[in-house]
């Protein structure tokens, strides 16, 4: 048997195994075997893609492990919720009509608004879904504009008479209200105030899903202009300089999301196969290091969500403390770990390209990205506590890292180790799936 097809069979017996060892098994498997069946059946719209296909699968694996991280309450309030977001990314990755795609995309925001705001108690809460109604609207309706323009002056709503080379008004709407989506600068005012309003099951949902269905739909665009170019500088700049000052850990997050953003669209903008498959490489990798980032900072500090609040973790659990320094690393792109390792491929592919400037400012803004980083592991292995901290850890009640958050934060962590140890593995997949887009 080929190497790579006994490690990839192994990966996936590895993901699977997941549904195994959690506690609600049949609402997991009757959730596996539905999704499973709008993938590869479901025949109004095209589903026998190969990128298509893939993209809904890894919909399929985060919006799984999300789902899995709720307790017995939350599923009971917001279970419906999270499925129909995960429904509606999987509904994008499928459109190929801009009408459709506009009603999936008003779904997948509608559904985001009643997570954020469902604590109505907490004003954060509440005016943090306000302000994402509010711009999603906007957003929307910038969407609805440039598809209305597109029937005009070409006479049909599909999505493929936008992969044109040449930068129409209509296109331009649509991809700047895909940009705005993305939370990619200048689109990005939203996205620190609105993290921040987030409680993390929301934000898991909200950092995830939408950039992976939108990112498929921006590859099926193939927007070869000007305007993601500027979008991947300013994001680069913007991401790297705005989360300096930060002392909250979900606002240095949304930052950390911009410039993330950044060097996926430094792939996109070369409008080839291996930029292509860099990008989708470095998007799996974000999300997974998202995920798990999440996961670690709801145990150590879920209320006050601030930095100095991951001091002398390994007094809580050391185990934690590792994994979350090594993490940090790794979306930091300190060799030899995986987020080096996507950030390698990205900048080969973008330098081949003759992308050299925008190759140097990413460089540049990726070091300075690494100070705030390397200030999280600084904080977390190295600074003690302050007496108010000491104090407040003493009279509240600590957090629990709960049976089904234990497992999913240990196959995570493995996920990233085995990507250090076998990237030909993900590699050969992004390889597969962006072959059928060419």
């Amino acid at each position: 048997m080929n190497y790579f097809y006994f490690e990839f069979l192994i990966g996936v017996l590895l993901l699977l195994s997941l549904l195994i060892f959690l506690n609600s098994n049949f609402v997991n498997i009757i959730s596996l075997v539905f999704l499973l069946f709008v993938v590869t059946n479901f025949n109004i719209l095209d589903f026998y893609s190969t990128w298509e296909i893939t993209m809904k699968i890894i919909c399929i694996i985060f919006g799984l492990f999300i789902y899995n991280t709720l307790n017995k309450q939350d599923i009971n309030s917001v279970g419906v919720l999270i499925l129909s977001v995960i429904l509606a990314a999987i509904l994008i990755i499928s459109c190929n009509n801009l009408l459709a795609l506009y009603i999936c995309l008003e779904l997948q925001s509608l559904s985001l608004f009643i997570l954020i705001a469902r604590k109505r108690n907490e004003l954060e809460k509440v005016e943090a879904a306000l302000k994402y109604f509010v711009l999603s609207s906007l957003s929307s309706g910038l969407f609805l504009l440039g598809s209305a323009l597109c029937f005009i002056i070409n006479g049909s709503c599909d999505i493929y008479i936008l992969s044109a080379n040449t930068l129409s008004i209509e296109k331009s709407l649509i991809i700047v209200a895909l940009l705005f989506k993305l939370a990619s600068a200048p689109f990005h005012i939203w996205t620190p105030d609105i993290y921040q309003g987030c409680d993390n099951k929301s934000l898991l949902i909200l950092g995830i899903l939408p950039k992976i269905s939108i990112f498929t739909i921006l590859i099926t665009i193939l927007p070869n202009s000007k305007l993601v170019l500027i979008s991947t500088i300013l994001s680069l700049l913007v991401g790297s300089i705005g989360a300096l000052n930060q002392t909250k850990i979900k606002k240095l997050l949304a930052y950390s999301g911009i410039i993330n953003m950044g060097f996926i669209f430094l792939g996109l903008v070369t409008n080839s196969y291996s930029g292509l498959e860099a990008s989708l490489l470095y998007l799996i990798i974000y999300s997974i290091s998202f995920l798990l980032f999440l996961l670690l900072i709801d145990i150590v500090d879920s209320k006050q969500n601030n930095i100095i609040g991951l001091s002398n973790i390994g007094n809580i659990n050391l185990v934690i403390l590792i994994t979350l320094v090594l993490l940090i690393l790794s979306i930091a792109g300190i060799p030899p770990f995986a987020g080096f390792f996507v950030k390698w491929v990205i900048l080969e592919a973008a330098i081949s390209h003759n992308f050299l400037l925008t190759s140097i400012i990413s460089i540049l803004c990726a070091v300075v990205a690494g100070v705030y980083y390397l200030r999280l592991v600084k904080i977390s292995y190295f600074q003690e506590d302050k007496s108010f901290l000491t104090w407040k850890k003493a009279l509240i009640k600590e957090n629990k890292l709960s049976y089904n958050n234990s497992v999913i934060s240990s196959l995570l962590f493995f996920l990233i180790c085995f990507i250090l140890l076998c990237p030909h593995v993900l590699k050969e997949l992004a390889h597969l799936s962006i072959l059928s887009i060419f």
